[in-house]
């Protein structure tokens, strides 16, 4: 008769058993599943990185019973003294099943496939072949890059992305060849702002997988933030023509020319992104932004005015709009437009400077007295809620006191 195993299956409300009989397999290997990333992704002056899902760490192929601890906790170990299990003939029938080879006829077992496959009795013709040993540790703790994988993800859970690029670091370097190691690393090195670290990941990465458009993605960001623009310029174009609708690629591409001062080739690429979305509020503000370098105020204007009416709780669009109003001469959209920006944000010290600012320079511009006792006001306002201002306190102090000199020179009034 051939030997007999029992094997306990934790995931069953009821303990159930088996007879590992001769030609019988069993499932065992190891699966990088799918889990959320857990790293921020690479801000790049307005647009967000996509950071790839890092597969979580899956249990050992050597391990004897499946996990049912938490991801977090560490592959368990059994002892090496324990001795292998046997069946008891004292066993009650509840927990054993009696050998097949006793049994003439036996009515086939119903259970899920997916959980365990029972082997038909060997023929006597065949002798039985010999059961392979079964394991009786897990593979230590340090030399398991799952173990490292998972500890790299609990000190991102704990926002310490250096302490999880070491645990990283280490899971790589107990399998190179890993690329469920190597995006988790990547992720870790992003978090922790470490991007020249990072571009040699991923392309460790791409180099294993090409077709990682994901990976493509995240190299050209970091390659845009180590001013390595050439080579992040050949990344968005790679990505556009696989897919020459990607708005992420095109938006990204409009941020590294406007970065290199290349304005015209960033004009045309945000319309592209405006003519591809729709309409999106941060091209216009930043098409705005490039129509003002260009000194083409009245079309930053337009822009400026365009991401105002998209997004009017957006109190740059608002400031923006009144700088370039006032920057075409045009001082009372410029107040129209400040005022709205105050109504979003009233507490806003950078917006009541503004404020203060634009009625000055009107009331040089019509000299209106009541225009500069405006302006004087946003200003207290200004440093109200920002006192650290000195240059603006001086300021301040010197308007008053004109004020008061030309209201005392003036004739009474009848």
């Amino acid at each position: 008769m051939p030997s007999m195993i029992a094997q306990r299956l934790s995931i069953l409300p009821l303990v159930l058993a088996c007879l590992l009989a001769a030609g019988c397999s069993g499932r065992g290997g190891q699966a990088d599943a799918n889990r959320p990333a857990s790293a921020p992704a690479i801000e790049d002056d307005g647009s967000g990185a996509i950071i790839e899902d890092i597969p979580p760490a899956a249990l050992s192929p050597a391990a004897t019973k499946p996990a049912t601890t938490s991801p977090d906790a560490p592959p368990a170990t059994a002892s090496p003294d324990a001795p292998p299990a046997t069946i008891s003939p004292d066993a009650p029938p509840a927990t054993v099943v009696p050998a097949l080879a006793s049994r003439p006829a036996v009515e086939p077992v119903t259970r899920p496939a997916a959980l365990i496959h029972v082997a038909q009795p060997p023929s006597a013709e065949q002798p039985a072949p010999t059961l392979a040993p079964i394991p009786t540790s897990a593979p230590a703790p340090d030399s398991d890059p799952n173990f490292y994988i998972a500890a790299g993800d609990r000190a991102l859970a704990k926002n310490d992305p250096n302490s999880a690029v070491k645990m990283m670091y280490r899971a790589v370097e107990l399998d190179p060849t890993r690329l469920s190691g190597l995006r988790a690393l990547a992720v870790s090195l992003v978090a922790a702002r470490r991007f020249a670290e990072v571009v040699p990941i991923y392309d460790s990465i791409l180099g294993m997988d090409p077709n990682d458009q994901t990976a493509r993605f995240n190299l050209a960001l970091a390659l845009s933030r180590v001013r390595d623009f050439g080579r992040a310029e050949r990344q968005y174009r790679e990505l556009l023509a696989k897919d020459e609708r990607s708005i992420e690629a095109w938006y990204n591409l409009a941020m590294l020319y406007q970065a290199q001062g290349r304005l015209e080739d960033a004009r045309q690429t945000w319309l592209r992104v405006i003519d591809l979305s729709g309409d999106m509020a941060s091209a216009h503000c930043f098409l705005g932004e490039i129509y003002m370098d260009l000194h083409r105020p009245a079309d930053a204007m337009e822009s400026f005015a365009k991401a105002a009416k998209l997004k009017p709780d957006e109190v740059s669009a608002w400031v923006n709009l009144a700088a370039a109003a006032r920057e075409a001469g045009s001082y009372g959209r410029a107040i129209v437009a400040i005022h709205q920006a105050a109504e979003v944000a009233p507490q806003d010290a950078l917006v009541q400077y503004r404020l203060g600012e634009l009625l000055l320079e009107l009331h040089r511009a019509t000299d209106k007295p009541e225009l500069l006792t405006e302006a004087i006001a946003a200003w207290k306002k200004s440093l109200k809620f920002d006192p650290s201002q000195n240059e603006l306190a001086k300021k301040l102090a010197r308007l008053e006191a004109a004020a008061t000199t030309q209201t005392a020179t003036q004739p009474a009034t009848p």
